[in-house]
């Protein structure tokens, strides 16, 4: 990637920081993927979007939200759980 390209993108993410709704392409960038990739996960209802005068939106803080969704919980809480569990159904 050029100098040019990345400056571009540089201050396209920092717009981004200042925004609270997003477009697709505000999106797509935030995430590093691809438009049509956004597309498909809104096609699939898969990432929360608003649709007005047949553009889709997309809410900051809900973007956010939805990125950390899928926690993966770490060991100890893995064995906390499954010890809690043991000593409950015995």
């Amino acid at each position: 990637m050029d100098i040019e390209k990345r400056l571009e993108r540089i201050e396209r993410l920092l717009i981004i920081g200042t925004k609270e709704v997003l477009t697709t392409s505000d999106v797509a960038l935030l995430l590093n993927v691809s438009e049509s990739r956004i597309r498909h996960l809104t096609s699939a209802r898969e990432i929360p979007y608003y649709k007005q005068g047949g553009k889709t939106y997309f809410k900051k803080s809900e973007i956010e939200e939805w990125q950390l969704s899928q926690r993966i919980p770490t060991n100890q809480e893995i064995k906390r759980r499954a010890t809690t569990y043991n000593v409950i159904h015995k």
